[in-house]
């Protein structure tokens, strides 16, 4: 029996996000990268032009349910992707897919092309909460609260503080955002072992050319793979971001306890807070 779990994540509190990470994303970023090489063979001459056209126009046609199916029977997610594109190519274009390349050169920078698009979808909705964080500072820095230690009541602070210091963390991680961004965007097309051999005297060009026509930047060495401290570094920092935002709506979600009633998040006149208890007014935001 087939099952299928669905995780809230995928379908209540989906956001668009969530588009960068499926399998028929990743499916159309390893064949850009494909039709990209192909596309900068036939401009150094090493296959013919009309058979990079050819690969571009292909990529376009092919499902990700053949791609599947051949995978199924070679065991070989890369090639099974090299398979189902030369499927749809006419003529002979598709013996020049994935000329000189291996699994890693692609993958990999399609990674990289995923990574970088997720970071600037995240950098852009930091930005925006900021925004929100420095009005909200300011139209509230008189408003004058009970400070609190160790969660029991110190004295008075105001809510201009509290946001104010959610906002300068938001403003840190921008910073750290902004560098990680910038060794997140790299790709390599450089062969086997990262020699540049299978690409004869021309691994350079089609390097660093593969990597500006995608708008990423080429990796100065590497062996099969693009180095995992790259992709570490952007867990590590999503983990920070993550928790930031986790303090964020935790404290919001106490201080809307009815033993305490500091704030409330908006309650529209048809909403519904349980489906037993009318008189409950949940957290449903944070």
């Amino acid at each position: 029996m087939s099952h299928k779990y669905i995780h809230p994540i995928e379908t209540r509190y989906r956001t668009e996000i969530a588009d960068l990470f499926t399998e028929e994303k990743k499916l159309q970023n390893w064949m850009l990268v494909e039709a990209v090489l192909a596309k900068i063979h036939a401009s150094l001459g090493t296959i013919p032009k009309d058979a990079a056209k050819e690969i571009e126009n292909a990529r376009k046609k092919v499902k990700i349910e053949r791609v599947n199916e051949i995978d199924r029977e070679i065991h070989h997610d890369l090639m099974a992707m090299v398979k189902g594109l030369a499927e749809q190519c006419e003529g002979d274009a598709g013996k020049y897919i994935h000329l000189g390349a291996t699994s890693y050169d692609i993958e990999d920078t399609a990674i990289g092309l995923q990574l970088k698009d997720a970071l600037a979808y995240i950098e852009n909705s930091l930005i925006d909460l900021l925004k929100e964080l420095i009005r909200l500072m300011d139209e509230n820095k008189r408003l004058v609260c009970i400070g609190r230690t160790h969660g029991q009541h110190a004295i008075p602070t105001t809510y201009g503080m509290r946001f104010g210091v959610w906002a300068y963390e938001i403003d840190r991680h921008l910073d750290r955002l902004s560098e990680t961004l910038q060794r997140i965007s790299f790709g390599k097309m450089s062969g086997a072992v990262g020699t540049m051999a299978s690409f004869g005297d021309k691994g350079i060009d089609i390097q660093n050319a593969v990597m500006k026509e995608l708008d990423l930047n080429p990796v100065l060495i590497a062996n099969q793979i693009i180095q995992r401290d790259r992709h570490a570094e952007v867990i590590l920092l999503t983990s920070l971001m993550g928790q930031t935002l986790s303090k964020i709506d935790r404290e919001q979600r106490i201080l809307q306890r009815n033993e305490v009633g500091e704030m409330f998040e908006p309650f529209a006149n048809k909403q519904v807070g349980s489906s037993t208890m009318p008189h409950k007014r949940n957290p449903h935001k944070s």
